[in-house]
C-alpha cells in the first residue's frame, strides 16, 4: 500500500499538453489539407505529396505528441511562463530526461512547438530538433552510432489547404 500510485501535485498535468495540440489535430483530420514531404538525407531530396484521404496525422505527428514531459517532476526543469501563460519554455535541469527543452507559444490561437530530444547509450547518441505550427513541421536527427557512420536526416512537412 505506501508503494502504490501516490498522485503528485509537483508532476505537469497531461491536460496541458494533450490540449495543446488538439484544435491543430483536429483541424488537420476533420479539413482537406493535403501534406507535401521533403526527405532529406545525405543531400538526396525526396519529394511525397499525400491527399487528405491518405494520411494517419496521429503516426504523422507522434514524434511531437511522445515527446511528452508530463510525467516528470516540475523541479526537474527550470521553466519560464511569458504573455500571460500562453507561452512557456522548459529547460530540464536533470540529464535522465530524453526532452532536453519543450518550448510552446499559443498566444492568439496559433501554435508553435520546439522540442530538442536526447537519446544515449555507450553504443549510440541520437538528436532531434522539432518544429510545428499550423504550416507543417520540421524533424531534424543527428545519430551516431559506434562502429557506424553518423547519420543525419531531416523531414520538412508542409500542411497544404485547398479552402
Amino acid at each position: 500500500m505506501l508503494f502504490g500510485c501516490n498522485s503528485s501535485n509537483t508532476e505537469f498535468k497531461n491536460e496541458e499538453f494533450s490540449k495543446l495540440y488538439s484544435p491543430l489535430f483536429q483541424e488537420l483530420k476533420t479539413s482537406d489539407v493535403k501534406l507535401e514531404k521533403y526527405i532529406i538525407f545525405n543531400n538526396n531530396v525526396d519529394t511525397v505529396l499525400l491527399n487528405s484521404d491518405s494520411i494517419n496525422w496521429n503516426q504523422e505527428l507522434e514524434l511531437f505528441t511522445k515527446a511528452e514531459i508530463s510525467k516528470s517532476a516540475y523541479s526537474d526543469y527550470e521553466i519560464r511562463t511569458l504573455n500571460n501563460g500562453c507561452e512557456k519554455y522548459f529547460q530540464t535541469r536533470n540529464d535522465k530526461h530524453h526532452v532536453k527543452k519543450y518550448h510552446y507559444s499559443n498566444c492568439n490561437g496559433s501554435l508553435n512547438v520546439y522540442i530538442d530530444v536526447e537519446k544515449s547509450s555507450p553504443l549510440y547518441k541520437f538528436n532531434y530538433h522539432l518544429e510545428l505550427n499550423k504550416d507543417g513541421y520540421l524533424i531534424e536527427t543527428k545519430s551516431k552510432i559506434e562502429l557506424a557512420e553518423q547519420s543525419n536526416y531531416r523531414i520538412e512537412g508542409k500542411f497544404i489547404r485547398t479552402n
